[in-house]
């Protein structure tokens, strides 16, 4: 046992040593829920456009708060957010989730943080979801004006979102799916791609022949480096161009 406590105290460590920053609150007693999150900054004066990042299913990782510090190299504030801090997980993500109402009301608190950033000073917010963070970006996307542009990575929307008459206030979408991703499979990009375009939408979409789910998760054994550097110079172009003043 004793080694055990050891193990676990020296894996702790390590993390804490790592210089990679961890999810705190950014939100006051006003907010509810309350949003938990690491901000980076760009190295040149501002304001910028701004970078929302939406965690998967699992949750965070280390890894978000390195992705926002790339996003923030590009140029953009990145804010990397743990929707489940306060709301919590849940299994199924629908509407009539309590679980899911409250981290679609987490994401419009972080953009609305976002939105109030001098750093950011009222220039475009677009939003990049990995997998579950991408159907809530979908999800929120027609009802939150601010949200400028989505960058759905291996997500998609559920059968009726976003519902079709609200298709035109949704704003440009970026869709990057792996064909053979069996978690979210393919077909769900394709029925997202038809549905904004069959209803007025902006769509683009992007697929990579062989690559499974996470394609761009360093921490996953479905990890492409050739498709996941794609994916990122895809991201960034897209959202220079969709943020652009």
């Amino acid at each position: 046992m004793r080694r055990h406590h050891l193990l676990a105290l020296t894996i702790i460590c390590a993390a804490c040593s790592s210089g990679v920053p961890t999810p705190h609150r950014l939100t006051g007693s006003g907010v509810s829920p309350a949003v938990w999150g690491i901000v980076e900054l760009p190295q040149t004066p501002g304001p910028h456009p701004a970078v929302l990042l939406l965690p998967g299913s699992y949750g965070w990782r280390p890894d978000y708060a390195r992705f926002a510090r790339s996003f923030a190299d590009s140029g953009f504030v990145a804010l990397a957010i743990d929707y489940y801090a306060e709301a919590g997980r849940g299994i199924v993500p629908s509407a009539g989730n309590g679980n899911w109402s409250a981290w679609q009301t987490t994401v419009r608190n972080a953009v609305n943080y976002l939105a109030a950033m001098p750093a950011v000073a009222g220039r475009p917010i677009g939003v990049v979801g990995y997998s579950r963070g991408a159907f809530l970006a979908i999800s929120v996307a027609a009802s939150t004006p601010a949200i400028k542009a989505i960058v759905d990575l291996y997500g998609a929307g559920s059968d009726a979102d976003p519902p079709e008459e609200l298709i035109p206030q949704v704003p440009p979408i970026l869709i990057l799916h792996g064909e053979a991703d069996s978690e979210v499979p393919v077909a769900l990009a394709h029925r997202l791609y038809e549905r904004m375009r069959s209803h007025g939408g902006d769509v683009e979409m992007h697929l990579y022949p062989g690559a499974k789910h996470v394609f761009n998760a360093p921490w996953s054994s479905n990890y492409s480096e050739p498709d996941a550097a794609d994916a990122w110079r895809r991201t960034i172009a897209f959202l220079k161009h969709r943020l652009a003043p």
